[in-house]
């Protein structure tokens, strides 16, 4: 099989994602190839992540009004198309997913095309008006022909309304560092964030439950993996919040493994990597109600999906307070997690996205040989 990923974002979770999928699809033979444009936070590293044999092009970022992004980002997607000839094109985010399904028309691809968005961009619940032309835009890419493909059961479930075809579910997975981390809470209450300080994180949320929570637990440590807009790292040290910056995967295990809380503010996600991590290592979370994080954790059994800072607070209080609904949490984390989320959940989930034959698929190491719940289709 061959197959081209192409991501105007590579980068945190969908980075992370497409290096799953590159590996897992590897070890079973496929030949591949990346279209990407870097970020500020693109690891200098970026192509030893990735199995080897795989090629790369790399296109300009996009800047302005992406007029020259897109006619640069589709002429790159359709001379890969025509001189590879993939089985398969799979558009990862949705700047990518736009102007690669429009490249598919106009360059008549004979490939199958899927596309995952990893977060929709019209789900900002306080942007209306810039929602309804990112709806309308998704909508019309929607009719072009491409297999949708949800990270999360609702973002499956939108992109099928949107698009008015079945809809496939390939949940993100985990690495298995995270289930091999060795719970060793720190001395002092800790509760842990992570993502790119930006308007879709919120972390002028989290820097409100760090000042709420201080009134009452002046010892609690309030910690912000990531970077981004130097106005919300302003805003987090001001409330009692150390930001970290960004930090190498095997830093933030050794955090989450101190770690009694994870809290993710975010106002939209796909399904969140920093969120299924936590859960993996058993830290209990509370995450803002919204696409992705709850379809990532269960309420009142993995940690709790909570509607406003009050009851955010409210939450960590509580789980701080009470080692043993903490422990409970903490157990069913790592379980849940490992059902869903580790590497033979995605492993047999990439078998039925992409049509791969089950006899060929190499068992992939995991805990537990275990089936994903639920259908693949939405």
């Amino acid at each position: 099989m061959k197959v081209v990923h192409a991501t105007e974002c590579a980068a945190s979770g969908t980075l992370d994602v497409i290096v799953a999928l590159a590996r897992e699809l590897a070890n079973n033979g496929a030949r591949q190839t990346l279209v990407y444009c870097p970020r500020a936070e693109t690891p200098p590293n970026l192509r030893a992540l990735f199995p080897p044999g795989m090629e790369f092009v790399r296109v300009t970022p996009a800047s302005g009004f992406h007029v020259r992004f897109a006619y640069e980002f589709a002429r790159a997607l359709n001379n890969v198309v025509h001189t590879f000839e993939p089985d398969a094109v799979h558009l990862h985010s949705s700047k990518a997913g736009f102007v690669g399904r429009m490249a598919k028309v106009v360059g008549r691809w004979s490939c199958r095309t899927l596309y995952s968005p990893h977060g929709l961009s019209f789900l900002d619940p306080d942007r209306p008006a810039v929602n309804s032309v990112f709806r309308f835009l998704e909508a019309l890419a929607a009719r072009t022909g491409a297999t949708p493909v949800g990270c999360g059961r609702s973002e499956a479930d939108i992109l099928a309304k949107l698009s008015g075809r079945e809809a496939l579910l390939l949940e993100n997975p985990v690495d298995d560092r995270f289930f091999a981390i060795e719970r060793a809470p720190a001395p002092v209450p800790t509760v842990v964030s992570m993502g790119r300080l930006s308007r879709q994180k919120a972390p002028e949320r989290f820097a409100a439950v760090a000042r709420e929570v201080h009134r009452v637990l002046p010892s609690a440590r309030f910690l912000w993996i990531g970077d981004g807009d130097p106005a919300y790292r302003a805003e987090l040290a001001a409330s009692f919040c150390e930001v970290t910056g960004w930090l190498k995967r095997d830093e933030v295990a050794s955090i989450l493994g101190s770690a009694d809380l994870y809290v993710q503010t975010s106002r939209w996600e796909g399904l969140p990597i920093s969120v299924i991590q936590a859960l993996a290592a058993g830290v209990p979370c509370i995450v803002n109600d919204c696409v992705g994080n709850r379809d990532a954790v269960t309420n009142e059994s993995t940690g709790y999906v909570v509607r406003s800072v009050e009851q955010t607070s409210e939450k960590v209080l509580r789980i701080l307070d009470d080692g043993g609904l903490r422990d409970r949490l903490s157990a069913n984390a790592k379980a849940e997690a490992s059902r869903r989320f580790g590497l033979t959940a995605f492993a047999r989930r990439v078998v039925q996205v992409y049509g791969l034959a089950e006899s060929d698929i190499r068992e992939p190491k995991a805990l537990e040989p275990v089936t994903p719940s639920g259908s693949i289709a939405v």
